[in-house]
């Protein structure tokens, strides 16, 4: 995965420049497609270098592969016929990008140019990647918890699932924070603490939604009625970047309330605590904020199901 402990810097891992032209792949990391393409190039490095090329690999989590898609289509429009993970192209020392496609595509682009065919099964990959998915998650030093949000009307709630990084490295105290009420716990003065059953209670169209509201007396966090703002190196640079909410925006009221970005919200900057990102189901956020509203709340009622900390099945 490519190394960015918190997303401190605008998404662009894809404009960079190489000294050789180079076989640049775009993946996610949960992604069996990805893990067969990087076994298949294993295979054939040696033809790759042959003909003085190189390989790069872009490997994230969905949000942001989507992020970089779109990057790329802003550059060339026939990337849009590849939405799945992953999206191969050679990129030229000029910078100038040859599409290559999916891994059905670079298979015979691999037979075409190496003379090489690949006998290799995607079916074979899924438990390695889910292992490296763990391996990944288990030592990057961050968090990740979900959300199973229920739509009011909807019977089936399940496919609502939102996972969550938390840069609990950076900003330890609010990360521990929101981990904490996600798994459920007690706070210092006793009082048990859960978003489960909290509601979206605010759409801001085309900027945030807001939760967690927990419907308790006295104290909503777990240091207390509330706590200070830890810093604000995080930047709100993209949609789905998850923060703190206080009141009335006075430094140092941070409590359980949330906001999860709809775009970039540079007014955010040094005056809301920003400490984690949606990482997979960004879909369900954009749902939930093409709700009707009536004075920025949904008309239909939204509720965290369940939540807890995020685990690979």
């Amino acid at each position: 995965m490519t190394e960015n402990k918190t997303e401190k810097k605008p998404i662009n891992e894809l404009d960079i420049k190489f000294d050789q032209d180079t076989l640049v792949i775009l993946g996610r990391i949960d992604c069996p497609r990805l893990t067969h393409c990087r076994a298949l190039i294993s295979n054939i490095l040696d033809k790759i270098t042959a003909k003085n090329m190189k390989t790069h690999f872009v490997i994230c989590f969905e949000t942001q592969f989507e992020s970089l898609r779109n990057y790329l289509l802003k550059q060339d429009l026939g990337f849009i016929d590849y939405a799945d993970s992953p999206i191969i192209y050679i990129q030229e020392v000029s910078g100038t990008k040859t599409i290559i496609g999916s891994l059905p595509e670079f298979q015979k682009y691999v037979i075409k140019t190496f003379n090489y065919h690949d006998t290799l099964k995607t079916e074979d990959f899924v438990e390695e990647t889910k292992k490296s998915l763990k391996n990944f998650l288990d030592t990057n030093g961050n968090k990740y918890v979900f959300f199973n949000f229920s739509i009011e009307g909807e019977e089936d709630s399940v496919k609502n699932i939102v996972v969550l990084e938390l840069f609990n490295k950076d900003l330890p105290l609010t990360s521990e924070n929101f981990y904490k009420i996600c798994t459920g716990c007690k706070n210092e003065e006793g009082t048990a603490l859960s978003y489960k059953g909290s509601l979206v209670h605010r759409i801001s169209k085309n900027s945030f939604i807001q939760s967690g509201d927990i419907r308790i007396n006295g104290a909503k966090s777990i240091y207390g009625e509330n706590f200070n703002d830890e810093n604000y190196n995080i930047k709100h640079d993209s949609h789905g970047i998850l923060g703190m909410v206080k009141k009335g925006n006075r430094k140092h009221t941070n409590e359980c309330q949330f906001y999860i970005t709809l775009c970039p919200l540079k007014s955010f900057d040094g005056l809301l605590v920003a400490f984690g990102r949606v990482i997979q189901g960004y879909d369900v956020i954009e749902k939930i904020s093409e709700m009707d509203t009536y004075l920025q709340r949904p008309v239909k009622q939204v509720t965290i199901k369940e939540c807890g900390e995020f685990t690979v099945q």
